[in-house]
């Protein structure tokens, strides 16, 4: 089962809130926060951390005052892993007003997107001729969803590989109907995907290796999150 959890980053805007979450998140991320210049991108990143954490207090049980950060490495192309639980894989995602995090016992990418205005020439420098095609075809209300239901699942595979963007978005294609990914030229799925709907303005998606995969998801409210990080 993966579990993916999302929540706003807007109670972490008050000043006192957001110094008292640092020092339960990973030694690298909290560097990378104080870096940061932009306060969007660091509400983000520092959410992110703080939903990681809550989300390996759950699968791992323990106790909701739990506050030592976990240690997060990375892969030689930039994935994210735990050193200590090598069996348990995440990703982490953040756009706009939301931040997510899924989590399993296998390999997992997910990717948010908040609709902005459709940028064709990204479409059609980063996306095959057949996702072009299909976003000609539309509406343009239908257009701006369509390209950024594209945009997340190939990001979500593109992070479920672990190989990033030197992967290249157009070397794939999105099946549809069985709700996979697959390789040009291929047949067989290479991963498979679900999405979120019900978030206004916003596409989501998980994508994972096994069609049999259950996708639980779970929006956190503060309220929740505040019991394990102490707030």
């Amino acid at each position: 089962m993966i579990n993916v959890y999302y929540m706003k980053v807007s109670p972490l805007i008050k000043e006192d809130t957001f110094w008292s979450q640092l020092n339960i998140v990973g030694e690298e991320r909290r560097k990378k926060i104080m870096r940061m210049t932009n306060g969007g991108d660091r509400l983000r990143s520092l959410g992110a951390g703080i939903l990681l954490h809550y989300a390996l207090c759950r699968k791992l049980e323990l106790s909701p005052d739990y506050k030592k950060p976990f240690a997060v490495s990375q892969e030689a192309g930039g994935k994210p892993f735990l050193p200590e639980f090598p069996d348990i894989h995440f990703n982490l995602s953040h756009s706009g007003d939301y931040v997510c995090c899924a989590i399993g016992n296998e390999p997992v990418g997910a990717d948010l997107q908040k609709y902005t205005s459709v940028k064709e020439r990204l479409a059609k420098r980063f996306f095959t001729e057949k996702d072009n095609q299909m976003l000609a075809a539309c509406g343009e209300e239908q257009r701006e969803k369509l390209f950024f239901r594209m945009w997340s699942i190939k990001e979500g595979y593109i992070k479920f590989t672990g190989k990033g963007m030197s992967q290249g978005l157009d070397s794939f294609e999105i099946d549809w109907e069985r709700k996979a990914v697959k390789q040009k030229e291929k047949t067989e799925p290479a991963a498979f995907y679900e999405e979120l709907s019900s978030l206004p303005g916003y596409s989501f998606c998980v994508c994972f290796g096994d069609s049999g995969q259950e996708v639980v998801w779970q929006e956190v409210l503060w309220e929740e999150l505040s019991r394990i990080s102490g707030n």
